[in-house]
């Protein structure tokens, strides 16, 4: 599925992803004009907003099936008054149609969320570039970055009260949980050996091998790295759309809620990847130069492949890629393997898990988007 056919098949949400960004810019007021100035920078950056896309697909696909969908349906209200929803005509069957307040605020705070991270990031990382613009650490400096990043969370979890449902607060405290755990777990990754990866998440080693590795590797290397893809980028898909069943009636035995964390789980795991791959391999254009990552001394997923295939990469990454010369030696050694081919297919089956996840879920134009999503995520180029 290319990028043109990514786009037509969501391009019925634009209404609707319209809203959400007005949310966002609605909820984020702030008596501090610098405060404004600087959060608002990131919101209204152009991006592929993502994250607010996949939660109004999963309650069009899903809302109506949950097994207490009646007490959350306005239409099966009794009490005479006329409750506001959300009908955009996707061809599918009524319920499929219904986007309920909740789960359009829960976009916008979910947004939030994933903003103030990037302020954060860019701060912790020390990027000068955000989208191809200058980074907000850059342009409005540090503190006001992270103070900026600070306001937009308090801000998700003060909004996550007005939801109607006491789990989801919950559900939203553990997302940030696991990107402070996740952002630690690259520090550590920075600064101490990867070798003492402790991950306590079980991963499908059947993604690992015997296909993709071609010989014996130190798991403890791949553990850290899938830990880490999982609390930064992973955790935040799979609560999130955890979130969007739970407000359209899931309750805590319904199968719809494993449902939305499998499709958010793998997707994010299979976006990251590819992320890791377009470090070697994409255009400084987007705003992210080539190598950034391994200039930060990391050792992703291509880098791990690659070690398997070139031992004088070794080296470079026991010393974190700190000496000069030895970003552009990693790169090299990268390209000259299979690395990328093999990270991309690895990719590849986190985005066909993430496809088959929704396999019983009825037919509907949303779902059918959501598994091009999935598919689409291995061959983005940005």
């Amino acid at each position: 599925m290319d990028a043109e056919s990514n786009l037509m098949a969501i391009s019925f949400l634009q209404p609707c992803l319209d809203q959400v960004r007005a949310q966002m810019l609605d909820d984020l007021s702030s008596t501090i004009p610098q405060l404004t100035e600087v959060y608002q920078y990131y919101v209204q950056m152009h991006s592929k907003r993502l994250r607010p896309t996949l939660i109004p697909l999963m309650a069009q696909a899903t809302n109506g099936l949950a097994r207490l969908w009646s007490s959350k349906d306005p239409r099966c209200d009794c009490s005479g008054t006329e409750q506001e929803y959300l009908n955009y005509d996707v061809g599918g069957s009524a319920l499929a149609n219904v986007i309920l307040p909740e789960q359009l605020r829960l976009a916008a705070i979910i947004e939030m969320v994933h903003v103030a991270s990037l302020m954060h990031d860019d701060v912790l990382d020390e990027s000068f570039l955000r989208r191809g613009a200058p980074s907000a650490p850059c342009r409005f400096g540090t503190k006001q970055s992270v103070l900026g990043g600070d306001f937009l969370l308090t801000r998700a979890v003060i909004l996550s009260t007005t939801l109607g449902e006491l789990e989801v607060i919950s559900e939203v405290a553990k997302i940030l949980q696991t990107l402070v755990e996740g952002e630690l777990l690259q520090a550590q990754s920075q600064s101490q050996s990867q070798s003492q990866g402790s991950s306590k998440l079980k991963w499908d080693t059947q993604l690992l091998e015997p296909s993709l590795l071609t010989q014996d590797v130190a798991t403890s290397h791949w553990d850290s790295y899938l830990d880490k893809t999982y609390r930064k980028t992973a955790s935040l898909f799979a609560h999130a759309l955890r979130c969007a069943v739970i407000l359209g009636g899931a309750a805590e035995s319904d199968p719809l809620r494993k449902t939305a964390t499998e499709y958010g789980s793998q997707l994010g795991m299979a976006f990251q990847i590819i992320d890791d791959v377009l470090d070697f391999n994409g255009d400084d254009s987007i705003g992210k130069p080539i190598g950034a990552d391994v200039e930060l001394g990391l050792a992703t997923a291509p880098i791990l492949f690659a070690l398997e295939e070139n031992e004088d990469l070794q080296p470079l990454v026991d010393r974190r890629f700190r000496e000069p010369g030895d970003v552009q030696t990693a790169i090299q050694i990268v390209k000259a393997t299979n690395a990328l081919a093999r990270s991309t297919a690895l990719a590849s089956l986190y985005a066909q898990k993430a496809h088959d996840a929704l396999i019983s879920l009825p037919e509907s134009p949303s779902k059918a988007a959501l598994q091009a999503l999935a598919m689409g995520a291995v061959s983005r180029d940005h």
